[in-house]
């Protein structure tokens, strides 16, 4: 079968092996089919053939496989701007031609001969039938585009339109949150609160497999969850505001006082003292321009639903990593603020999306894997010295990957997790603090002892299923057998 758009782009120029959402291909019929990975194979008739030519497999990408800014920006890269001004002057008012004169300037830095001239409507950059639309378009009068992209030329990430993401965008996840509240009694929530706090940043640490923090540092991330969704938006993405929040959440001993200057990566050490790289992090000379561009795209998804702002912009910063420590904390803690930001939750309650996280985390690495693993199996070069220091050896050629990722599938993720942390995990949360609160009423009244004592019992019957052990009963002498049965009984009816 022929190969068609970003395909036969790839083959025909010599260009890495880009990954592609959507494939094309010549075939018998017009048919669509969804692979397993979430990517779709389109097969067009013969009538469809795009002249055999960079052009006219560009504009048919355009057409028909939505934009890719990464690849594109190669392919610009590979044919130089004769082609596409020459196609511009045949065709002044064409939807493609001047969408590939936007799309060169924009992804390439390059200025196309400023004596071109176009004319037509107005057109979007992106067809918000195939991608997630910036609700704020900026108007491009040299080439008459709608520039409806989330992000600038610095940073811009791209969220595909897909059933699953429509099929969890549908979802009234503010209406359920506030049903389930209202299920459970007002007193109960300030008790709530402070609990999920607690187990919010208990779990944010136990996924980065870290020990439970000490106080402290438990109290300064508690802390920080406690500031989500205040401030301007205009400051949450800058340096400063960045670097005193990673000053507080991690050892002073590895607090800086700027980005990144150097080049760091995400392995671990294997048992022979080399290093397993999962991840290679955008080199130096990127982070304060795609930082600066994270910080407009935080302006440009300002009315979008909330899940949406809340992955543009914390996965955009995890895989910007511009600190050496505390770069997942603070990603977690943006999740956290973009979703309070964006209206989604209630007062003085967090959710605990960090314990869905950590109970299913094997989804959420394969998340961050989505886009990690075609950059190091298939487009990166790079060598670890002894010591342990990565050098790129092709940053040229992977930039373009930094500077636009797709996050359609960590989008995915996070509204299937949101959707999972309200309907299940904080119904569970808030059962269990009221089942607890039930059985401790409910012992007491049996049996009226220290609260240290009662909350021994209650943690001890809660690790055995409601059962106080043989191995257990000697540290509770004073009760008699038949009062340890009322015990375990009381507790059985308030844990249902």
């Amino acid at each position: 079968m022929s190969l068609l758009g970003y395909q036969w782009l790839i083959r025909h120029l010599a260009l890495l092996d880009y990954p592609l959402p959507v494939r094309s291909q010549i075939g018998s019929q017009l048919k669509t089919a969804e692979l397993r990975d979430g990517s779709v194979v389109k097969e067009f008739t013969p009538q469809y053939q795009p002249s055999d030519d960079p052009i006219g497999h560009l504009t048919f990408a355009l057409k028909y496989e939505g934009v890719n800014l990464a690849l594109l920006r190669e392919c610009f890269r590979a044919i130089g701007p004769g082609p596409i001004e020459q196609h511009i002057r045949q065709t002044p008012t064409g939807k493609y031609s001047r969408l590939l004169g936007f799309f060169f300037e924009y992804t390439t830095g390059q200025r196309l001969d400023p004596d071109l001239m176009v004319g037509g409507n107005y057109v979007d950059a992106l067809n918000p039938k195939d991608h997630i639309v910036s609700p704020h378009p900026q108007r491009n009068a040299r080439w008459r585009v709608r520039d409806n992209l989330l992000g600038p030329p610095d940073y811009c990430p791209i969220i595909r339109h897909t059933p699953a993401l429509a099929e969890g965008l549908a979802q009234p996840l503010q209406s359920e949150l506030t049903a389930l509240l209202a299920d459970f009694p007002p007193v109960l929530f300030q008790r709530a609160s402070d609990y999920l706090y607690t187990k919010e940043t208990r779990s944010t640490f136990g996924i980065e497999h870290e020990p439970m923090p000490t106080a402290d540092r438990a109290l300064r991330f508690i802390a920080l969850l406690h500031e989500a969704g205040e401030g301007s938006r205009a400051t949450i993405l800058g340096e400063a505001t960045l670097v005193e929040r990673q000053n507080r959440i991690v050892d002073p001993r590895y607090a800086v006082g700027h980005y990144r200057d150097y080049q760091n990566y995400v392995g671990e050490m294997r048992p022979d003292y080399t290093q397993r790289v999962h991840y290679a992090c955008p080199p130096p000379h990127l982070v304060h321009p795609l930082m600066r561009g994270l910080a407009e795209v935080a302006e440009r998804v300002e009315g979008l639903a909330p899940v949406l702002q809340a992955s543009a912009v914390a996965f955009g910063f995890v895989f910007i990593h511009p600190f050496e420590d505390g770069n997942g904390r603070l990603h977690r803690f943006l999740i956290h603020d973009l979703l309070q930001r964006s209206g989604l939750g209630a007062p003085g309650l967090i959710l605990p999306i960090s314990a869905t996280m950590l109970k299913h985390l094997t989804d959420y690495d394969a998340s961050l894997e989505r886009y990690s693993r075609p950059l190091m199996e298939q487009l990166l070069r790079y060598e670890v010295d002894d010591e342990g220091t990565l050098t790129l050896l092709n940053p040229e050629d992977v930039d373009a990957y930094y500077r636009y990722p797709d996050l359609t599938a960590q989008t995915e993720y996070l509204q299937q997790t949101l959707a999972l942390t309200i309907q299940q995990v904080l119904k569970d949360e808030l059962g269990f603090l009221l089942g607890y609160d039930q059985a401790r009423n409910g012992i007491r009244a049996l049996v009226d002892m220290p609260d240290r004592r009662l909350d021994l019992l209650l943690k001890l019957l809660h690790q055995n299923g409601g059962k106080l052990s043989g191995k257990k009963r000697d540290l509770f002498r004073e009760l008699s057998d038949e009062e340890v049965e009322r015990v375990e009984r009381v507790f059985g009816e308030a844990f249902g």
